[in-house]
Protein backbone atom coordinates (compact mmCIF):
# COMPACT_ATOMS: atom_id res chain seq x y z
CA UNK A 1 0.00 0.00 0.00
CA UNK A 2 1.46 3.44 -0.43
CA UNK A 3 1.79 6.27 1.83
CA UNK A 4 1.25 9.64 2.69
CA UNK A 5 2.48 12.34 4.76
CA UNK A 6 0.25 13.74 7.84
CA UNK A 7 0.48 15.38 10.71
CA UNK A 8 4.10 15.50 12.32
CA UNK A 9 5.65 13.04 10.39
CA UNK A 10 3.26 10.25 10.72
CA UNK A 11 2.51 7.88 7.85
CA UNK A 12 -1.13 7.07 6.89
CA UNK A 13 -3.12 6.10 3.35
CA UNK A 14 -3.47 7.86 1.09
CA UNK A 15 -7.10 7.24 1.39
CA UNK A 16 -7.41 9.65 4.18
CA UNK A 17 -7.59 12.56 2.16
CA UNK A 18 -10.55 14.65 2.48
CA UNK A 19 -11.18 15.85 -0.77
CA UNK A 20 -14.61 15.40 -0.25
CA UNK A 21 -15.85 16.73 2.86
CA UNK A 22 -19.25 14.40 3.57
CA UNK A 23 -17.40 11.30 2.09
CA UNK A 24 -16.86 8.46 4.80
CA UNK A 25 -13.98 7.33 4.91
CA UNK A 26 -13.21 3.61 4.25
CA UNK A 27 -11.85 2.01 6.95
CA UNK A 28 -10.14 -0.72 4.60
CA UNK A 29 -7.79 1.80 3.69
CA UNK A 30 -6.42 2.48 6.54
CA UNK A 31 -3.08 1.42 7.03
CA UNK A 32 -1.62 -0.35 10.64
CA UNK A 33 -2.19 -3.92 11.96
CA UNK A 34 -5.66 -5.16 11.41
CA UNK A 35 -6.25 -6.21 15.16
CA UNK A 36 -4.52 -5.15 18.54
CA UNK A 37 -3.33 -7.76 20.91
CA UNK A 38 -5.93 -9.62 23.54
CA UNK A 39 -5.98 -7.85 26.74
CA UNK A 40 -5.11 -10.83 29.13
CA UNK A 41 -4.65 -9.07 32.40
CA UNK A 42 -7.10 -10.69 34.18
CA UNK A 43 -6.83 -14.06 33.09
CA UNK A 44 -7.45 -15.41 36.20
CA UNK A 45 -10.59 -13.89 36.11
CA UNK A 46 -12.00 -14.28 32.55
CA UNK A 47 -11.39 -18.12 32.87
CA UNK A 48 -14.46 -18.74 30.97
CA UNK A 49 -13.39 -17.08 27.47
CA UNK A 50 -15.77 -18.96 25.64
CA UNK A 51 -19.48 -17.58 27.82
CA UNK A 52 -21.14 -14.40 26.54
CA UNK A 53 -20.27 -12.24 29.62
CA UNK A 54 -16.62 -13.32 29.62
CA UNK A 55 -16.59 -12.37 25.29
CA UNK A 56 -18.19 -9.17 26.46
CA UNK A 57 -15.04 -8.50 29.11
CA UNK A 58 -12.52 -9.02 26.72
CA UNK A 59 -13.91 -7.00 24.27
CA UNK A 60 -14.18 -4.10 26.18
CA UNK A 61 -10.72 -4.35 27.91
CA UNK A 62 -9.32 -4.64 23.93
CA UNK A 63 -11.96 -1.36 23.31
CA UNK A 64 -10.17 0.84 25.67
CA UNK A 65 -7.26 -0.21 24.90
CA UNK A 66 -7.53 0.77 21.34
CA UNK A 67 -9.22 3.69 22.31
CA UNK A 68 -5.66 4.90 23.84
CA UNK A 69 -3.08 3.42 21.74
CA UNK A 70 -4.70 4.32 18.43
CA UNK A 71 -4.56 6.99 15.99
CA UNK A 72 -8.40 8.26 14.81
CA UNK A 73 -9.58 5.93 11.94
CA UNK A 74 -7.18 3.02 12.74
CA UNK A 75 -9.41 2.98 16.07
CA UNK A 76 -12.52 2.77 13.97
CA UNK A 77 -10.90 -0.14 12.52
CA UNK A 78 -10.01 -1.81 15.73
CA UNK A 79 -13.72 -1.79 17.08
CA UNK A 80 -15.28 -3.91 13.96
CA UNK A 81 -12.14 -5.59 14.05
CA UNK A 82 -13.29 -6.45 17.73
CA UNK A 83 -17.05 -7.10 17.12
CA UNK A 84 -16.89 -9.77 15.15
CA UNK A 85 -16.34 -12.24 17.98
CA UNK A 86 -19.51 -10.56 19.24
CA UNK A 87 -21.72 -9.67 17.10
CA UNK A 88 -20.49 -10.59 13.44
CA UNK A 89 -21.56 -8.93 10.52
CA UNK A 90 -20.31 -8.16 6.68
CA UNK A 91 -19.95 -4.74 6.92
CA UNK A 92 -20.26 -1.72 8.81
CA UNK A 93 -20.70 1.85 9.49
CA UNK A 94 -20.29 4.38 12.30
CA UNK A 95 -19.65 8.55 12.68
CA UNK A 96 -21.31 11.29 14.41
CA UNK A 97 -24.16 13.16 12.73
CA UNK A 98 -25.97 16.29 13.36
CA UNK A 99 -30.19 16.45 12.99
CA UNK A 100 -31.59 18.31 10.24
CA UNK A 101 -35.41 18.10 9.65
CA UNK A 102 -35.47 15.00 11.21
CA UNK A 103 -32.19 13.28 9.18
CA UNK A 104 -28.64 13.11 9.73
CA UNK A 105 -26.00 15.04 8.45
CA UNK A 106 -22.84 13.23 8.51
CA UNK A 107 -20.08 15.20 10.06
CA UNK A 108 -17.69 12.19 10.01
CA UNK A 109 -18.39 8.90 9.56
CA UNK A 110 -16.27 5.21 8.79
CA UNK A 111 -17.27 2.29 6.41
CA UNK A 112 -16.37 -1.51 6.58
CA UNK A 113 -16.23 -3.57 4.19
CA UNK A 114 -18.27 -0.98 1.70
CA UNK A 115 -17.32 -0.37 -1.59
CA UNK A 116 -16.86 3.59 -3.26
CA UNK A 117 -20.30 4.20 -4.07
CA UNK A 118 -21.95 3.11 -0.82
CA UNK A 119 -22.34 6.41 0.65
CA UNK A 120 -23.46 8.31 -2.48
CA UNK A 121 -25.51 6.26 -3.70
CA UNK A 122 -26.91 6.50 0.10
CA UNK A 123 -27.55 10.12 -0.30
CA UNK A 124 -30.08 9.49 -2.79
CA UNK A 125 -32.56 7.37 -0.76
CA UNK A 126 -31.27 9.38 3.14
CA UNK A 127 -35.39 10.27 2.70
CA UNK A 128 -36.72 7.04 2.34
CA UNK A 129 -34.27 5.37 4.92
CA UNK A 130 -35.93 3.93 7.67
CA UNK A 131 -32.96 4.13 10.22
CA UNK A 132 -31.79 7.81 9.11
CA UNK A 133 -35.77 9.12 10.60
CA UNK A 134 -34.71 10.68 13.45
CA UNK A 135 -38.78 10.95 14.59
CA UNK A 136 -38.41 7.36 15.08
CA UNK A 137 -35.16 7.31 17.20
CA UNK A 138 -35.16 6.17 20.93
CA UNK A 139 -31.03 6.90 21.63
CA UNK A 140 -29.64 3.25 22.92
CA UNK A 141 -32.37 0.94 21.37
CA UNK A 142 -31.55 -0.45 18.02
CA UNK A 143 -33.80 -1.08 14.84
CA UNK A 144 -33.60 -3.55 12.44
CA UNK A 145 -34.98 -3.73 9.21
CA UNK A 146 -34.74 -6.50 6.49
CA UNK A 147 -34.52 -5.00 3.41
CA UNK A 148 -36.66 -8.13 1.98
CA UNK A 149 -39.75 -7.09 3.83
CA UNK A 150 -42.43 -5.51 1.54
CA UNK A 151 -43.62 -2.45 3.69
CA UNK A 152 -39.84 -1.10 3.59
CA UNK A 153 -39.81 1.59 1.09
CA UNK A 154 -39.18 0.09 -2.67
CA UNK A 155 -36.75 2.80 -3.24
CA UNK A 156 -34.38 1.98 -0.28
CA UNK A 157 -34.69 -1.43 -0.64
CA UNK A 158 -33.83 -1.19 -4.13
CA UNK A 159 -30.38 0.65 -2.93
CA UNK A 160 -30.22 -1.81 -0.25
CA UNK A 161 -30.33 -4.73 -2.63
CA UNK A 162 -27.67 -3.29 -4.99
CA UNK A 163 -25.37 -3.51 -2.15
CA UNK A 164 -26.52 -6.81 -0.94
CA UNK A 165 -27.13 -5.56 2.42
CA UNK A 166 -30.06 -8.20 3.88
CA UNK A 167 -30.41 -6.92 7.18
CA UNK A 168 -29.44 -3.52 8.77
CA UNK A 169 -29.15 -2.82 12.27
CA UNK A 170 -28.64 0.63 13.32
CA UNK A 171 -28.04 2.13 17.41
CA UNK A 172 -27.24 5.67 18.36
CA UNK A 173 -26.14 7.34 20.96
CA UNK A 174 -26.63 11.24 22.15
CA UNK A 175 -23.59 13.27 22.71
CA UNK A 176 -25.57 16.30 24.97
CA UNK A 177 -22.47 18.44 24.81
CA UNK A 178 -23.20 19.13 21.61
CA UNK A 179 -26.70 17.88 20.31
CA UNK A 180 -24.85 15.13 17.86
CA UNK A 181 -25.69 11.64 17.49
CA UNK A 182 -23.50 8.99 17.75
CA UNK A 183 -24.46 6.14 15.32
CA UNK A 184 -23.74 2.83 14.33
CA UNK A 185 -25.09 0.24 11.94
CA UNK A 186 -23.53 -3.02 10.96
CA UNK A 187 -25.16 -4.55 8.19
CA UNK A 188 -26.04 -8.50 7.06
CA UNK A 189 -25.95 -10.28 3.59
CA UNK A 190 -27.02 -13.72 4.09
CA UNK A 191 -30.38 -14.48 4.64
CA UNK A 192 -30.26 -17.27 6.70
CA UNK A 193 -28.65 -15.04 9.58
CA UNK A 194 -31.30 -12.64 11.02
CA UNK A 195 -29.78 -10.48 14.01
CA UNK A 196 -30.72 -12.35 17.52
CA UNK A 197 -32.59 -10.45 20.09
CA UNK A 198 -29.21 -11.71 22.04
CA UNK A 199 -27.31 -10.20 19.28
CA UNK A 200 -30.00 -6.69 19.33
CA UNK A 201 -29.40 -6.41 23.15
CA UNK A 202 -25.39 -6.78 22.70
CA UNK A 203 -25.15 -3.97 20.54
CA UNK A 204 -27.18 -2.19 22.66
CA UNK A 205 -24.94 -2.65 25.50
CA UNK A 206 -22.04 -1.50 23.33
CA UNK A 207 -23.52 1.70 22.03
CA UNK A 208 -22.65 3.73 25.17
CA UNK A 209 -19.26 2.22 25.52
CA UNK A 210 -17.90 2.55 21.82
CA UNK A 211 -19.19 7.08 22.63
CA UNK A 212 -17.17 6.61 25.23
CA UNK A 213 -14.04 4.91 23.64
CA UNK A 214 -14.33 7.40 21.24
CA UNK A 215 -13.99 10.36 23.23
CA UNK A 216 -11.52 9.03 24.88
CA UNK A 217 -9.27 8.39 21.54
CA UNK A 218 -9.96 11.76 20.34
CA UNK A 219 -8.77 12.99 23.70
CA UNK A 220 -5.69 10.79 23.37
CA UNK A 221 -4.77 12.07 20.07
CA UNK A 222 -4.66 15.73 21.37
CA UNK A 223 -2.58 13.88 24.27
CA UNK A 224 0.13 12.71 21.86
CA UNK A 225 0.62 15.83 19.70
CA UNK A 226 0.67 17.68 22.95
CA UNK A 227 4.13 15.90 24.07
CA UNK A 228 5.51 17.34 20.22
CA UNK A 229 4.83 20.43 20.41
CA UNK A 230 5.46 23.53 22.80
CA UNK A 231 3.56 24.56 25.34
CA UNK A 232 2.03 27.39 24.50
CA UNK A 233 0.24 25.59 21.58
CA UNK A 234 -3.52 24.97 22.07
CA UNK A 235 -5.00 22.40 20.40
CA UNK A 236 -8.17 20.84 19.45
CA UNK A 237 -10.46 18.47 16.99
CA UNK A 238 -13.11 19.62 14.95
CA UNK A 239 -15.41 18.03 11.56
CA UNK A 240 -15.87 20.25 8.24
CA UNK A 241 -18.82 21.91 9.92
CA UNK A 242 -16.81 23.30 12.76
CA UNK A 243 -18.23 21.48 15.35
CA UNK A 244 -15.37 20.78 18.37
CA UNK A 245 -14.99 17.33 18.89
CA UNK A 246 -12.12 17.49 21.54
CA UNK A 247 -9.97 20.39 22.95
CA UNK A 248 -6.91 21.43 24.79
CA UNK A 249 -7.56 22.71 28.35
CA UNK A 250 -7.70 26.89 27.75
CA UNK A 251 -8.49 26.44 23.96
CA UNK A 252 -11.61 28.65 24.80
CA UNK A 253 -9.65 30.97 26.04
CA UNK A 254 -7.56 31.07 22.92
CA UNK A 255 -10.08 31.15 20.73
CA UNK A 256 -12.37 34.37 22.81
CA UNK A 257 -9.03 36.13 22.54
CA UNK A 258 -9.46 36.06 18.67
CA UNK A 259 -12.97 36.11 18.93
CA UNK A 260 -14.34 37.98 22.11
CA UNK A 261 -18.27 37.80 21.30
CA UNK A 262 -17.55 33.96 20.50
CA UNK A 263 -19.79 31.39 22.55
CA UNK A 264 -18.35 27.78 21.78
CA UNK A 265 -19.26 25.13 20.91
CA UNK A 266 -18.78 25.49 16.85
CA UNK A 267 -15.80 27.52 15.59
CA UNK A 268 -16.18 30.65 14.52
CA UNK A 269 -17.32 31.66 10.87
CA UNK A 270 -13.88 33.14 9.51
CA UNK A 271 -12.26 30.26 10.78
CA UNK A 272 -14.37 27.67 10.08
CA UNK A 273 -14.49 29.12 6.18
CA UNK A 274 -10.89 28.12 5.92
CA UNK A 275 -10.82 24.61 7.53
CA UNK A 276 -13.67 23.90 4.63
CA UNK A 277 -11.21 25.42 1.89
CA UNK A 278 -7.34 26.30 3.09
CA UNK A 279 -6.23 23.68 5.21
CA UNK A 280 -2.99 23.57 3.39
CA UNK A 281 -2.32 27.27 4.51
CA UNK A 282 -2.43 28.41 8.65
CA UNK A 283 -4.97 30.69 9.80
CA UNK A 284 -3.39 34.02 10.57
CA UNK A 285 -5.50 35.88 13.68
CA UNK A 286 -4.55 39.12 15.21
CA UNK A 287 -2.64 37.50 17.79
CA UNK A 288 -2.44 33.74 16.89
CA UNK A 289 -1.22 31.60 14.23
CA UNK A 290 -3.94 28.55 13.37
CA UNK A 291 -2.49 25.24 11.56
CA UNK A 292 -4.94 23.16 10.58
CA UNK A 293 -4.38 19.09 9.74
CA UNK A 294 -6.95 16.99 8.21
CA UNK A 295 -6.99 13.60 10.04
CA UNK A 296 -9.11 10.91 9.33
CA UNK A 297 -11.66 12.80 7.94
CA UNK A 298 -11.89 15.43 11.36
CA UNK A 299 -9.68 18.49 11.52
CA UNK A 300 -6.70 19.08 14.10
CA UNK A 301 -6.16 22.67 14.90
CA UNK A 302 -3.53 23.75 16.83
CA UNK A 303 -2.96 27.46 18.12
CA UNK A 304 0.14 29.40 19.14
CA UNK A 305 0.86 33.01 19.69
CA UNK A 306 2.00 34.77 16.59
CA UNK A 307 6.17 34.87 16.79
CA UNK A 308 7.85 37.78 14.80
CA UNK A 309 7.88 35.67 11.79
CA UNK A 310 4.31 35.41 11.32
CA UNK A 311 3.79 38.85 12.05
CA UNK A 312 6.48 40.55 10.23
CA UNK A 313 7.85 40.33 6.29
CA UNK A 314 11.20 39.29 6.28
CA UNK A 315 12.70 42.74 5.50
CA UNK A 316 10.78 44.09 8.49
CA UNK A 317 12.37 41.39 10.77
CA UNK A 318 15.49 41.86 9.55
CA UNK A 319 15.89 45.18 9.64
CA UNK A 320 13.96 45.72 13.40
CA UNK A 321 16.78 42.91 14.61
CA UNK A 322 19.54 44.84 13.30
CA UNK A 323 18.28 48.13 14.58
CA UNK A 324 17.66 46.66 17.84
CA UNK A 325 21.06 45.33 18.53
CA UNK A 326 22.34 49.57 18.11
CA UNK A 327 23.21 49.27 14.52
CA UNK A 328 22.15 53.13 12.98
CA UNK A 329 19.53 53.82 9.63
CA UNK A 330 22.87 53.73 7.60
CA UNK A 331 24.58 50.97 9.00
CA UNK A 332 21.27 49.01 8.54
CA UNK A 333 21.15 50.24 5.35
CA UNK A 334 24.45 49.26 4.41
CA UNK A 335 24.22 45.65 5.94
CA UNK A 336 21.15 45.25 3.71
CA UNK A 337 22.48 46.97 0.66
CA UNK A 338 18.75 49.28 1.12
CA UNK A 339 18.12 53.31 1.49
CA UNK A 340 18.20 54.60 4.64
CA UNK A 341 14.57 55.57 3.34
CA UNK A 342 13.46 51.56 3.11
CA UNK A 343 15.21 51.43 6.65
CA UNK A 344 12.80 53.51 7.84
CA UNK A 345 10.11 52.24 6.13
CA UNK A 346 10.36 48.95 7.41
CA UNK A 347 10.67 49.52 10.81
CA UNK A 348 7.09 52.32 10.51
CA UNK A 349 5.58 49.10 9.09
CA UNK A 350 7.08 46.52 11.77
CA UNK A 351 6.33 48.89 14.47
CA UNK A 352 2.93 49.33 13.35
CA UNK A 353 2.12 45.07 13.22
CA UNK A 354 4.02 44.98 16.73
CA UNK A 355 2.23 47.80 18.67
CA UNK A 356 5.14 49.33 19.60
CA UNK A 357 6.58 52.63 19.68
CA UNK A 358 10.36 53.10 20.40
CA UNK A 359 13.70 51.59 20.32
CA UNK A 360 13.18 50.23 23.89
CA UNK A 361 10.22 48.90 23.49
CA UNK A 362 11.28 46.82 20.34
CA UNK A 363 14.34 45.28 22.31
CA UNK A 364 12.22 44.06 24.78
CA UNK A 365 10.20 42.44 22.35
CA UNK A 366 13.24 40.49 20.36
CA UNK A 367 14.77 39.81 23.21
CA UNK A 368 15.07 35.86 23.80
CA UNK A 369 13.90 35.34 19.93
CA UNK A 370 17.63 34.29 18.98
CA UNK A 371 19.84 34.79 15.91
CA UNK A 372 18.13 33.94 12.46
CA UNK A 373 19.65 33.60 9.35
CA UNK A 374 18.49 35.18 6.66
CA UNK A 375 18.57 34.05 3.33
Amino acid sequence: MGQGVTTRGRRESPALSTGNLHEPIRLDMVSGSARPARRMDFAETLASPGNVSSKLSLFLLDLYAAAVREDVGRFERCFFSLLEDLVPCDAGWTGVAAPAENRPVNHCSFVYQLPENFFREWLHVTDRDPLADLARLVFGQATVVDSGDETVDPEFRAWAQKFGLKYLLRVCALDNRFGLIGFLSIYRRDAAQPFTKAEIEMMETLIPHLAAAMRINRTMQLFRLGQEVVGATRRAICDAYGVIHRADEGFAEVVRAEWPDWNGGKLPSPLCRHVRSQTDKPFMGALHRIDISPIAGLFLLELRPRSLADRLASRELETIQHFANGASYKEVARRMNISPATVRHHLRSAYKKLGVHDKMQMSRLIAGVGERRFE
